[in-house]
């Protein structure tokens, strides 16, 4: 509890904006409205706007103060996707495989985080671990010098309104 509770409190002084790309998940969308009650930041949902609110009202879930981007129809594409190309082109990346690749939340969340757009992303709650660290890698890469990625594991825990692990 301690951990968590601390987190949160720094988290409730220096609000942080989170981009969670599995944006019609149940637990997705439940743990981004307890990070905007808690006052912890600004959580922004990727997904289709109408499945997101579709999803939000099966689980009556109010999405006030939440960010809901879709991917495809965003105005940033072009420009992510631009900067995609440059990123990849020792790959052979062209512009249209790289507005492809962008239109996946995960790449699209990665993205925002290298654009300043976002603070973080939380992500992985149906995904395997490469398909969440692979865009990570490709778009933010890791420090130069730094001996190891700075990504945080997640484990499976249900963190309750309190900050208490479950």
């Amino acid at each position: 509890m301690r951990f968590i509770g601390s987190v949160i409190e720094k988290l409730q002084r220096h609000p942080k904006r989170i981009v969670f790309p599995e944006g019609t998940e149940p637990r997705v969308l439940q743990a981004a409205r307890q990070f905007y009650s808690l006052r912890c930041g600004v959580p922004i949902l990727l997904g289709d706007r109408t499945q997101v609110k579709h999803a939000a009202e099966k689980l009556n879930l109010s999405l006030e103060g939440i960010r809901i981007i879709n991917p495809a129809e965003s105005e940033e594409l072009d420009n992510f996707a631009k900067r995609y190309e440059l990123l990849r082109r020792f790959k052979g990346i062209k512009e249209r495989e790289a507005r492809e690749t962008l239109i996946k939340p995960n790449y699209f969340g990665a993205m925002m985080v290298a654009m300043h757009q976002a603070d973080g992303m939380v992500s992985g709650s149906n995904e395997v671990t490469g398909s969440v660290l692979r865009p990570l890698f490709q778009i933010i890469k890791v420090a130069p010098k730094s001996p190891l990625p700075r990504v945080a594991w997640s484990w499976r825990s249900k963190i309750a309104a309190s900050g208490n692990a479950a």
